[in-house]
């Protein structure tokens, strides 16, 4: 497996996470040979209109299935692992290479989709190597907002290719190992043609805190807490929640779990021992009521205002179990993702008038990232010594940012690729240029079952959300093709309560006036009309000479 024996390129081909945050998918192929490195998904911003998440467009894959030889996940954050049960379910099946806790993590979702007898799950532990055919595959701890997470140093006929995953460099962490820099420098020493990194806080020149800073600012305030205290988190966050409960034994405290995803990660991370004190601790929601309020932590999810989550139904006075008052406090522990903003403002209104303090990130270090910034960044590429430079994983300004410097720590500028999802780069000892692009795309999905939303349907129910929907029914004798009951207009979403009336009394005037149009032609003996799209173009341009917008209209002749 030396760069000698190199008989073609090596090409790499992003299916998702760069020019965005999520998604996280990336090809790697030589010969006969393919390895897909993450598996994610992206959280949707039109789930108003029902599409809840994006995955991948697995189309390259399916059309090559026969080459795939493995999932290799660099840990387990849905953006990374979130997409698999539906690559399985299309069929793309091989053996998914994945840390302790991330397999974990999949195992429940598998179990969501029915998978858990057809997915092959190979749990790998830090240092390991993994031999293929093309690919020699070794995993390096690195440090993440959650456990186990890896980085893959990938040894190929055309040389050594670093994958950093999502890092960050920790020299204190919580819980799990520290970043192995050691082999990030052992492999700069013999020579790395390609280094691909995570380029997501490239515009922070401060380094990264400790998520032990963390427990010292949980610690003061636990300990001040006059009312009940509600942390809301990343659930997959398991070094914070292990810091929580540690806290709360040391300080003579009881933990209740608000939210369905909470439950199971502390599970998970009590079960391989990240997480301890949970028995001495833990608590029902039914049984906070039995303690005094100051001696209550509630863990909850709804960090960033998701539609029923549990923080977002305390902050609505919904919440079955849990109700503030005045004197609790709420500690969002989380950075606010792009998006979410104004929900997550709107919570933090109404957390507010339910009588709590709040505390985030704005107003109180209760949150240090995940992602290696500038300085991070730049001891990356020093170590590494790369020939050739891909920034992966971030939007597209933070790819430029990344780009510039690697610039700045030698890499010559022809080497420093700027790719996209959809790019197809061709990578040789001595050359790595995106040589075609294919259209990216990515499939719609509604539900957690995972049914397709086609691109019309989408156009289809954003037209209706927009505009509104008109519904004009005829009954119609089925022999003598006339017209004997209607119009009756129903409409949704078209106007204000005062003008619809008066408006939908004129439709049926104009609808009225299309089927005298077509029962004349009747009495003549030839009927060239097509009666409902008639009327629905009439009614379309009635609604749009009186609202300025054309509505969705439904026609529907019932024939008797």
């Amino acid at each position: 497996m030396t760069k000698a024996a190199a008989t073609e390129s090596l090409k790499i081909i992003p299916l998702g996470g760069l020019g965005e945050i999520g998604m996280n998918c990336m090809i790697l192929e030589y010969a006969d040979e393919m390895i897909v490195v993450d598996c994610g998904l992206i959280f949707s911003d039109l789930d108003h209109f029902g599409v809840e998440f994006g995955i991948p467009d697995f189309t390259y894959l399916r059309e090559r299935k026969e080459k795939l030889r493995g999932y290799f996940i660099t840990h387990g954050h849905e953006d990374h692992v979130g997409a698999l049960p539906f690559a399985l379910k299309s069929g793309l099946h091989a053996p998914i290479y994945a840390s302790n806790f991330a397999s974990l993590l999949i195992q429940e979702r598998f179990k969501e989709y029915g998978l858990t007898e057809t997915a092959e799950l190979r749990p790998f532990r830090m240092g390991q190597k993994i031999e293929l055919k093309h690919f020699k595959i070794t995993t390096v701890s690195v440090n993440h907002s959650i456990v186990d997470s890896a980085a893959l140093i990938i040894d190929t006929p055309v040389g050594k290719i670093i994958h950093t995953g999502d890092f960050k460099m920790d020299p204190t962490p919580f819980v799990g190992e520290e970043i192995d820099l050691k082999a990030f420098g052992r492999s700069g020493e013999e020579g790395v043609l390609l280094l691909m990194s995570d380029s997501t806080n490239v515009e922070r020149h401060e380094h990264s805190m400790s998520e032990s800073i963390i427990y010292q600012a949980f610690e003061r305030l636990f300990a001040a807490a006059e009312g009940m205290t509600v942390v809301s988190m990343f659930a997959s966050n398991v070094a914070r929640m292990a810091q929580v409960f540690e806290l709360a034994g040391k300080l003579g405290k009881k933990v209740a779990l608000a939210g369905r995803t909470m439950e199971q990660n502390t599970r998970l991370g009590a079960q391989v021992g990240y997480v301890k004190g949970v028995e001495d601790v833990l608590i029902s929601l039914d049984q906070v009521g039995n303690y005094p309020r100051d001696r209550i932590i509630v863990l909850s999810t709804g960090s960033q205002g998701e539609y029923r989550s549990a923080l977002l139904r305390m902050a609505n006075g919904e919440h079955g179990q849990l109700k503030l008052q005045q004197g609790d406090l709420v500690v969002m522990s989380s950075k606010f993702i792009p998006g979410n903003e104004k929900a997550i403002g709107r919570m933090i209104n109404n957390l507010f008038k339910q009588g709590a303090e709040v505390l985030y990130e704005a107003v109180h270090d209760i949150h240090v990232s995940g992602h290696a910034t500038r300085p991070e960044l730049k001891k990356m590429l020093e170590l590494v010594k790369p020939r050739f430079f891909i920034p992966i994983h971030g939007e597209y300004r933070h790819l430029v940012h990344h780009a510039a410097l690697g610039r700045e720590t030698g890499v010559p500028d022809a080497n420093v690729v700027l790719a996209v999802n959809g790019d197809v780069i061709e990578l040789t000892p001595e050359s790595c240029a995106i040589t075609e692009h294919m259209e990216e795309s990515r499939i719609l999905i509604e539900g957690r079952e995972g049914n397709d939303i086609s691109k019309l349907v989408l156009k289809e129910r954003r037209q209706i959300g927009e505009t509104g929907i008109v519904f004009a029914l005829l009954v119609r004798n089925a022999e003598t093709r006339r017209i004997i009951s209607g119009p009756e207009i129903i409409s949704k979403g078209l106007a204000a309560e005062g003008t619809e009336g008066f408006l939908i009394e004129e439709a049926r005037d104009v609808a009225r006036r299309v089927i005298i149009r077509y029962e004349d032609e009747l009495r003549g003996g030839a009927v060239h009309m097509d009666l409902q799209e008639e009327i629905r173009v009439e009614l379309r341009r009635f609604f749009n000479a009186n609202l300025g917008k054309k509505p969705v209209v439904l026609p529907v002749i019932l024939d008797l």
